[in-house]
């Protein structure tokens, strides 16, 4: 009887510190997950988007195909803004901006809570748009970008919402 009482202890044990070492790994290889900041360099989703014709994954990689989308980074940014684009109002203020931006000159302003993990390549697999949970260029320049709530999420897991059913087990988004 001790030593199942002891076998359990070291489960639970290793499950306890297994993850909060997860945890502890996601905020230091992604701490701009959980931070809040004003982004340093104006970015016009509208003009890229429907205006260039841009996909989202253009900037945001991983939009497609992994767990994260990330922001883009000075970088990518300049790997257009280098070429002779448009004599187009505000370019020029814009193009200094991003010549004086550090590295990383947007900052990420997550829509769920931080213990939630969304792969965001699976969900494109599956027909989800990025406007279903972003909300359109407009809207997210006008900073109206739609709340995200765990009803909308069920609702599209149980197939309410015209995308395949998905697992509603709370374990598969819920860290």
């Amino acid at each position: 009887m001790r030593t199942r009482k002891v076998k359990w202890i070291v489960i639970w044990a290793v499950l306890i510190v297994g993850g909060a070492g997860l945890v502890a790994w996601d905020l230091a290889s992604f701490p701009e997950y959980f931070y809040e900041r004003s982004s340093r360099v104006p970015f016009n989703h509208e003009k890229h988007a429907e205006a260039l014709g841009l996909d989202c994954s253009k900037c945001h990689v991983g939009a497609e195909a992994g767990i994260r989308a990330t922001m883009p980074s000075k970088a990518d940014c300049m790997d257009c803004h280098n070429l002779p684009l448009t004599e187009s109002e505000g370019i020029e203020r814009l193009d200094k901006a991003l010549l004086n931006a550090p590295d990383a000159p947007f900052v990420f302003t997550s829509l769920l809570p931080s213990n939630v993990v969304f792969p965001h390549g699976l969900h494109v697999k599956s027909g989800v748009s990025c406007e279903t949970c972003h909300g359109s260029a407009k809207e997210i320049d006008a900073g109206r970008r739609p709340q995200v709530r765990m009803q909308d999420c069920l609702a599209c897991h149980q197939g309410k919402l015209g995308f395949p059913k998905a697992s509603t087990d709370c374990a598969r988004c819920h860290r």
